[in-house]
């Protein structure tokens, strides 16, 4: 098996733990703004349930005509409620992404790390004679 070279792989090594820290600092800043999103999509849907409600009430005729009105009269404000929990569906997707990517750094570190160890107990077998 070839011999790696031991100072590109702990430069790469290196590399790679300031990658994990940058994308570790940005899940963290995707996390916020997803819960910040999650905060805003839940404030529109109580508030359209609210006007929802409060149209129903002053509706009139039967339940599924006053169902039908209060529906008819609320929907910029259902569409703002629905825009607000796209966003933050998309938010939790970049944070699942972030994720995937921390994962995928750790087992680059985790594989480097094990081949700079291998190439310590070669080098520490070939310095003690054994081959």
């Amino acid at each position: 098996m070839p011999q790696v070279d031991m100072s590109l792989l702990a430069r790469q090594l290196s590399q790679l733990g300031r990658d994990l820290e940058a994308e570790m600092i940005l899940l963290r800043e995707t996390d916020e703004a997803a819960t910040e999103a999650e905060g805003v999509y839940c404030k529109l849907e109580a508030l359209y349930k609210d006007d929802l409600a409060q149209s129903f009430l002053d509706g009139q005729g039967s339940v599924d005509a006053r169902n039908a009105q209060a529906r008819l009269a609320n929907v910029a404000s259902r569409q703002r409620m629905e825009e607000a929990k796209l966003d933050w569906e998309r938010k939790k997707a970049l944070v699942r992404y972030r994720q995937a990517s921390i994962r995928a750094l750790s087992s680059r570190i985790d594989i480097g790390r094990s081949l700079l160890s291998r190439e310590k107990t070669i080098m520490g077998l070939e310095f003690s004679g054994i081959s």
